[in-house]
């Protein structure tokens, strides 16, 4: 079966993404010396392969290497996120997340200023 879009991003795939990103591209060899943790190549090329059959991925070849570059931007991919877990925790409330947010204390009085003015906009 075809991997989708809507699927997400795996924990795995988020940190090959964010390579790609802030690199703007990178190959294989890139990628592996960049991974927190040690991945052989071939793990690689096959994440790379199924990222492609989602659409988050193109390459194109230099020499013999693949190099790898996003054709989604980080923005559309936090939003799907964002929304996902919205949907999936809290029942498509965003109210509800962001007074989970505020009750767990992980926005102080400063970040809420900064979301009001963002309100206002």
């Amino acid at each position: 079966m075809a991997r989708t879009r809507e699927e997400g991003l795996t924990a795995r795939e988020s940190q090959i993404m964010k390579i790609i990103w802030d690199n703007d591209k990178a190959s294989v060899e890139d990628i592996q010396a960049k991974l927190p943790d040690r991945l052989v190549d071939s793990t690689i090329r096959t994440m790379l392969q199924i990222m492609e059959d989602k659409g988050y991925v193109t390459f194109h070849k230099q020499s013999r290497a693949k190099i790898y570059r996003a054709i989604i931007e980080r923005e559309e991919i936090q939003s799907s996120a964002i929304q996902q877990m919205i949907d999936r925790l809290f029942g498509g409330s965003a109210e509800m997340l962001l007074a989970r947010m505020i009750e767990s204390e992980l926005v102080d009085l400063e970040g809420l200023d900064r979301l009001r003015k963002k309100l206002r906009q």
